[in-house]
């Protein structure tokens, strides 16, 4: 009796010291939010779970939109901890506002533009001035006030006034609250061919380019990264950072189609 009493006080002390550790765990385990650009949607996945891997005790959560759009989020003081933009403009924006320090931002990722439509989409568009055609209904191309991608479609459009004039007067454009939503839009044949990332179609075996645009024509397109000042994580936040920036996160980018910052 005395034995099965002794054992039974032993299980409760243990049961109590298991879940002592599993508080002492959970109150120490960091969430991080990481607002990241539509287009790292699958690309931040794969980085997450090798990066979670690695540093158990830090969760991450993604916090996906148009750059433009998590820039405004941050302005409003939306609970973020890193930045991910798909372009340079909205991080440099919030260091002229105080929410970003400037000797914390880097380079991580370079991309290209390009113009797609599916393998079966009429008109069959063989360049970029074939948009000019009387049978092209409508094309898709992001917000140029809040989408990076759509931003990098202006410069390019501008470059060719007579055409862009044309699809303006023709209330042909279909603007997007981001590159999903204009593969979403092509995919659908809502539209006869869309503005997108290079990355953006890597998987989509229904697809094809249509044409790449250098950056001469675009603009460099580049992926920033930073901090933000008033996250509580400062060191975690640096670890992810790290991360991506570091050889493994590096790997994966380029799986994925993304340029190095070297390249």
């Amino acid at each position: 009796m005395k034995f099965q009493l002794r054992y039974f006080a032993v299980g409760i002390v243990f049961a109590l010291l298991l879940g002592l550790y599993s508080c002492f765990s959970a109150v120490n385990k960091s969430t991080l939010v990481v607002a990241i650009a539509s287009s790292l949607t699958d690309v931040m996945a794969e980085v997450r779970t090798e990066f979670q891997a690695q540093y158990p005790d830090i969760s991450i959560q993604f916090n996906t939109a148009a750059s433009g759009t998590l820039q405004r989020q941050i302005e409003q003081r939306a609970p973020i901890d890193i930045f991910a933009s798909a372009a340079l403009e909205p991080i440099q924006s919030l260091v002229q506002k105080d929410f970003i320090s400037p000797e914390s931002i880097r380079i991580f990722a370079q991309n290209q533009l390009v113009l797609i439509q599916t393998k079966d989409s009429k008109p069959r568009l063989k360049t970029l001035t074939d948009l000019g055609v009387n049978d092209v209904q409508k094309i898709a191309m992001g917000n140029p006030k809040t989408v990076p991608a759509g931003k990098y479609t202006a410069n390019l459009l501008e470059k060719y006034p007579q055409l862009y004039q044309q699809l303006q007067k023709g209330q042909k454009i279909v603007f997007a609250e981001n590159v999903r939503q204009v593969l979403t839009y092509v995919q659908n044949q809502a539209v006869v061919a869309g503005f997108v990332y290079r990355t953006d179609i890597l998987q989509q075996s229904d697809l094809e380019i249509i044409e790449s645009f250098p950056e001469a024509l675009t603009a460099p397109i580049v992926y920033a990264i930073a901090p933000i000042k008033a996250s509580p994580s400062p060191t975690q936040a640096q670890l992810f950072i790290d991360f991506v920036l570091g050889e493994q996160g590096q790997i994966i980018l380029q799986r994925y189609g993304f340029l190095s910052p070297k390249d």
